[in-house]
């Protein structure tokens, strides 16, 4: 690991990419489920919450505050 590189806390997925990329996934599901019927927005709302307070460590800005490279 570099020196300028910092240990993600997470145990769930340890890469942030991978976190990037299951952050836009659960986001990018939301409307279709929402248009299906299968959720209401309140719902989606909730799942969403949960997703970021699992797999980030802090659970705010979960996406916002991965690597973008």
């Amino acid at each position: 690991m570099a020196e300028h590189e910092a240990e993600t806390p997470n145990r769930f997925i340890p890469s942030p990419k991978a976190r990037a990329y299951v952050y836009r996934v659960l986001v990018a599901c939301g409307p279709v489920v929402l248009l299906y019927g299968l959720l209401s927005a309140e719902e989606i709302a909730v799942w969403l919450g949960l997703g970021a307070t699992i797999l980030s460590p802090g659970g705010a800005l979960a996406a916002a505050n991965t690597p973008k490279e």
